[in-house]
């Protein structure tokens, strides 16, 4: 009986009612059918330290060239990708590569950096043995947006993988936050979004680097002096581990794979953060090339 009524709908022409077209059924899958796509290829300049021990680059041509293969599929959903246009070793000098506080300050170590080997208009990466006081290392934000250069500066003993560190520093190049802030508390339920963490609201509220004295109740600070909660963010293993709960008593659930996290098994971006990546990008009137 089913059968018969298929056949006299098929008929009918109306059996195309019931059923989703090829297009509508192609759609379904195309999760990132709503970005745009802006067709831009930036060269990346590598200035690559060199060891203390044999004085030989940190990194070959070849391991950045594959690293920039994974760059290409991280950014590819707003169809930007990245070349490897020059691999520049920084000299026969192993200092050059470790950024400290002494004899002089961080900043202007970096700038040192920038004025001897950067070139203007380009996407400066800099691979450096050891930077003091930086998770992972430092860069420009909106750097995309300056004519004297978009600068990274990437440590190599940062835990993270290398194409996740340099991800993460070019995010900021194209205008992102970190998905957490300390000095604010997002909450959970994201009502607070739009002005706490990193101002999008389709990353989940992070709480990571924020002060347990400042955010537990006190029943969770005693829990925590007698070591009943986990106060530490996350595990060899990259499994969220934090137990203090938001001030609305929610548990937080960050998305430990976002690019711009800082948890280190980073996979990808957002909707909303391509979308900011985008604009950033389009508000530049500089080529670089």
């Amino acid at each position: 009986m089913i059968r018969i009524k298929f056949l006299w709908l098929l008929a009918m022409g109306l059996v195309s009612l019931l059923l989703p077209n090829s297009t509508q059924a192609q759609q379904l899958h195309h999760a990132n059918q709503d970005l745009p796509c802006i067709n831009k290829n930036y060269n990346l300049l590598a200035h690559v330290a060199v060891d203390s021990t044999n004085r030989l680059p940190l990194y070959s041509m070849e391991v950045l060239d594959t690293m920039v293969m994974k760059l290409n599929e991280f950014f590819k959903p707003i169809c930007v990708s990245f070349s490897l246009c020059e691999y520049n070793v920084l000299e026969n000098d192993y200092s050059l590569g470790r950024v400290v506080t002494q004899p002089i300050g961080k900043d202007q170590q970096f700038l040192e950096l920038k004025n001897r080997f950067s070139l203007r208009r380009r996407i400066n990466i800099f691979f450096l043995d050891f930077i003091r006081d930086e998770h992972c290392g430092a860069s420009t934000f909106k750097g995309i947006l300056s004519e004297t250069g978009a600068n990274i500066y990437i440590e190599t003993t940062c835990i993270d993988n290398l194409e996740g560190q340099v991800a993460h520093h070019l995010g900021h190049i194209f205008g992102l936050m970190n998905t957490y802030d300390p000095s604010t508390v997002e909450l959970v339920d994201g009502s607070n979004c739009a002005t706490t963490g990193d101002l999008i609201c389709d990353t989940p509220a992070d709480p990571f680097g924020q002060s347990t004295l400042d955010t537990a109740t006190p029943e969770e600070l005693e829990l925590i002096s007698q070591g009943l909660i986990d106060t530490s963010f996350y595990s060899t293993s990259c499994e969220f581990t934090y137990e203090i709960r938001d001030p609305n008593g929610e548990y937080y659930q960050p998305d430990m794979g976002n690019i711009m996290s800082h948890y280190p098994c980073k996979c990808g971006f957002t909707q909303d953060q391509f979308k900011l990546m985008v604009e950033t990008i389009l508000m530049s009137t500089i080529n670089h090339f």
